[in-house]
C-alpha cells in the first residue's frame, strides 16, 4: 500500500509577526545589492547559507563556479577549479560540518566538498571532493537532479531525483536509505517531478516544489517508496498564482518563502501553504526581480535571493546584529561511504 498526504488547503490565521513581513521586507533600507562579475555567462541559479557563519554559497551555472561571500557582500572564495568547470552546478546545499553539496542538472551527478580537518593557513577553504552518482534509475544514480535539502537536525540530504520522478534520501556519509516516489494518484499512474525541495524543523514534513513550478506538495519525511501527493496552488488575493518557480526555503518558523520566477516576486506562506504576502516586481533597481531563482534565508529571518536576470545577489530584511544560530549536531568526521568516490587525490583549494 502507498503513502499518501493531502495538503493542507485550510485557511491558516495570520500572527502579527505575519502581517509585519511585507513591511519588512519592502523597506529599502534593509535591501542590499551584491553585483556578480559582469560576464555574458553570469548566471547565478542558487545559494545557500552557512547558518553558523551566514556566510552564502553562491553556484553559477552560466560560469560554472561556486562564490562564497559574507553577509556583508565581501567575496571570500571562489571554487573553480578544472573539475568544477566542466561539472555546471545547478544546486547547492551547506551541511552543518561545512560540507558543500551540489547537483549537477547537466552530469547527472552530485559533487561533495568536505572541509580538511586540518586547512592550511594561506586557505581556510580548503576541501576533499568527492563524487556521488551517474546517469541512471537505480540508487545512487540520477537523471536531471534539480534542489538539494539538508536536514539540520541530523544532516540527511534529500535530493530531488528530477528526472526519475523521485526523492533521494542520503545519509551524511552518502549512502542513499530509501527513496520517495511522487505520483499524483494513488495507482501510480501519473507521476510528478520534484523541482526543489526544504525541510521544515519543526515539524516531520518537508516541501517541494513540483511540475512546471505552479505548485507545492507536502511530504511526511521518514517516507520510504511510493506516495500519492495533491499538489497546493498558491494564488495569491488577485487571484495570481506561480509561474515556474526555482527557488524554495523555510524560516525559522516554518513559514515557506518561494522565488515566483515567472512573476519576477518572492512569495511568503505559512508552514501550511496559505498565502501572507508577495514582495518584489519586474526591473533593476532596488528591491526588483529579473527572474529570481533560489534562495535561502539567514536565523534572523534575511533572505538572500539569487536575482538571476540582473546577475546579482539581493538581501531583503537585512539585521545587522549577530543572532543565536540552531542548534545543530555536533560536528564529527564523518565515514566516508564507498558510493563516493574522490575525483582527485589533492586538496581542491581554488583562490580569489
Amino acid at each position: 500500500m502507498s503513502n499518501s498526504v493531502i495538503s493542507n488547503p485550510i485557511a491558516h490565521e495570520l500572527t502579527a509577526d505575519d502581517l509585519t513581513l511585507n513591511k519588512r521586507y519592502s523597506d529599502k533600507s534593509r535591501m542590499q545589492n551584491i553585483k556578480l562579475q559582469e560576464k555574458n555567462q553570469t548566471q547565478p541559479v542558487d545559494i545557500s547559507v552557512d547558518l553558523e557563519t551566514n556566510n552564502m554559497y553562491l553556484c553559477d551555472v552560466g560560469r560554472s563556479l561556486v562564490e562564497i561571500f559574507d553577509i556583508n557582500g565581501t567575496l571570500q572564495h571562489v571554487i573553480e577549479d578544472k573539475i568544477m568547470s566542466k561539472f555546471q552546478p545547478t544546486a547547492i546545499a551547506v551541511a552543518f560540518d561545512g560540507t558543500l553539496i551540489l547537483a549537477s542538472h547537466f552530469n547527472h551527478c552530485l559533487h561533495m566538498y568536505l572541509p580538511n580537518d586540518a586547512p592550511n593557513q594561506a586557505n581556510c577553504y580548503s576541501y576533499k571532493q568527492f563524487k556521488l552518482g551517474i546517469k541512471g534509475n537505480q540508487i545512487h544514480q540520477f537523471y536531471n537532479p534539480a534542489g538539494i535539502a539538508i536536514d539540520h537536525s541530523d544532516g540527511y540530504i534529500y535530493v530531488c531525483d528530477r528526472g526519475n520522478y523521485r526523492i533521494q534520501v542520503i545519509t551524511p556519509d552518502g549512502v542513499c536509505e530509501r527513496t520517495i516516489e511522487l505520483f499524483l494518484d494513488d495507482k501510480k499512474k501519473y507521476p510528478l517531478d520534484p523541482v526543489r525541495i526544504v525541510v521544515q524543523q519543526n515539524s516531520d514534513l518537508i516541501v517541494c516544489i513540483v511540475g512546471a513550478g505552479d505548485a507545492i506538495c507536502f511530504i511526511p519525511k521518514y517516507t520510504n517508496g511510493p506516495i500519492h501527493v495533491e499538489p497546493l496552488c498558491i494564488v495569491d488575493g488577485n487571484g495570481l498564482g506561480l509561474d515556474n518557480a526555482s527557488g524554495l526555503a523555510v524560516d525559522i518558523h516554518d513559514r515557506i518563502f518561494i522565488s515566483d520566477t515567472g512573476h519576477h516576486r518572492i512569495v511568503i506562506c505559512t508552514p501550511d501553504g496559505c498565502f501572507i504576502t508577495s514582495f518584489g516586481m519586474e526591473g533593476d533597481e532596488l528591491g526588483q526581480l529579473k527572474r529570481p531563482c533560489g534562495l535561502d534565508i539567514t536565523n534572523d529571518g534575511t533572505i538572500v535571493v539569487t536575482d538571476s536576470g540582473n546577475k546579482r545577489i539581493q538581501l531583503f530584511g537585512l539585521i545587522r546584529e549577530q543572532t543565536p544560530v540552531r542548534n545543530n549536531p555536533p560536528k564529527e568526521n564523518s565515514h566516508v561511504s564507498n558510493n563516493l568516490l574522490p575525483i582527485e587525490e589533492h586538496d581542491l583549494t581554488a583562490t580569489l
